[in-house]
């Protein structure tokens, strides 16, 4: 009786930040596609040379600036240029070979920026790190709800396909009972690692400085002069050692940084939109200065950190694995109304009881 009078209450208060969690998420599974779909034009294969000389006649143009490219699809044949100008934040989408396709303004919700938000909201409540850290500790109590519900549904001995099939009957009580019951037993257990997952995300930069499994950065390098090399160069040099690759995402040097950063999704990696391959090019002369090779093992903390986000998200699962996330999140939402309806229809019937 304790379990359920816990499990229900821990329910009640939370159960809108959960199925906002729930909805914002199930929203953004999809996020990539929707948004490709949205923008005409071509989807040339990823092209180095092309890519690299556009971003090297971005760079040159007066008064912009360009911070970082990240990919925009899965299958790397789109890519968004973040960069700056006077007027306002801007995201160019390029093909693989660095044609233009669609240039907007970040500070509006239309051509896929409503995403972006989405995805803030998701992630942190747009609160940044307070917001990362206030969402894992939910998560760490949905956990132990889940964990609750489980015990308390847990079918006797021969009755499993009873407590797994359709509810029967008609009465409004037993009914939505049979409903929460049987949506819990049937999707918790992939439910709980989903979450899991997303709570050691909230996590993960602590994770990495208390385990010691931090990706290689260079350090001690002084700011890069107006000399630097190209970014197109910087490219060519980051793809040498990985043939196959294709290009995730890629930081310019900044005002206390002498290097590019370039993230690439090598040919053996766990499955995910970008990829954890890291290289750090000098923006100097083109040196690598440091590589993390995603293929590799680092030790069982690193692998733990770098399967959490593509696990938490479906993509290791590819298109499966994302349905199956969009079904995980329906079912928070399903679960949480089913609550909040038994809790409801005990209430109105106790109280019918005690009238009569």
């Amino acid at each position: 009786m304790q379990i359920r009078t816990i499990h229900r209450y821990v329910s009640l208060v939370f159960a809108a930040l959960w199925v906002f969690q729930a909805v914002t998420g199930c929203l953004i599974v999809f996020r990539w596609d929707i948004d490709d779909a949205g923008v005409a034009g071509s989807r040339a294969a990823f092209q180095a040379e092309r890519l690299g000389a556009r971003l090297d006649s971005l760079v040159l143009e007066p008064g912009t600036h360009v911070s970082s490219v990240w990919s925009a699809n899965n299958s790397a044949s789109r890519f968004d240029i973040f960069y700056s100008r006077a007027d306002a934040d801007r995201t160019l989408r390029v093909d693989g070979q660095g044609e233009p396709l669609r240039d907007r303004r970040n500070d509006t919700l239309s051509d896929g920026n409503i995403f972006d938000r989405l995805s803030d909201l998701h992630m942190a409540l747009m609160l940044g790190d307070a917001g990362r850290a206030f969402l894992g500790l939910s998560g760490l109590l949905l956990l132990t709800n889940i964990g609750l519900g489980l015990k308390l549904a847990w079918p006797r001995a021969g009755q499993w396909l009873k407590a797994l099939g359709r509810p029967k009957g008609k009465a409004a009580l037993p009914l939505i009972h049979g409903w929460h019951r049987m949506l819990g037993l049937w999707i918790a257990v992939p439910a709980f690692i989903t979450i899991s997952a997303g709570v050691l995300l909230a996590f993960d930069d602590g994770l990495e400085g208390l385990f010691k499994a931090e990706i290689p950065a260079p350090a001690g390098v002084m700011p890069v002069s107006d000399n630097r090399i190209k970014p197109s160069v910087a490219l060519a040099a980051a793809l040498a050692p990985y043939p196959g690759a294709t290009l995730s995402g890629f930081s310019l040097p900044g005002e206390d940084t002498s290097w590019y950063k370039v993230r690439l999704r090598a040919k053996g990696e766990i499955p995910r939109i970008w990829g954890l391959t890291t290289v750090y090019i000098d923006a100097h002369d083109g040196r690598v200065l440091s590589a993390y090779d995603a293929r590799q093992a680092h030790g069982p903390a690193r692998l733990v950190l770098d399967t959490i986000y593509p696990l938490h998200t479906g993509q290791i699962g590819g298109i499966a694995g994302r349905i199956l996330q969009l079904l995980i999140g329906l079912w928070l939402i399903a679960m949480a109304g089913l609550g909040i309806s038994l809790w409801w229809t005990r209430k109105r019937l106790a109280s019918k009881k005690t009238a009569s």
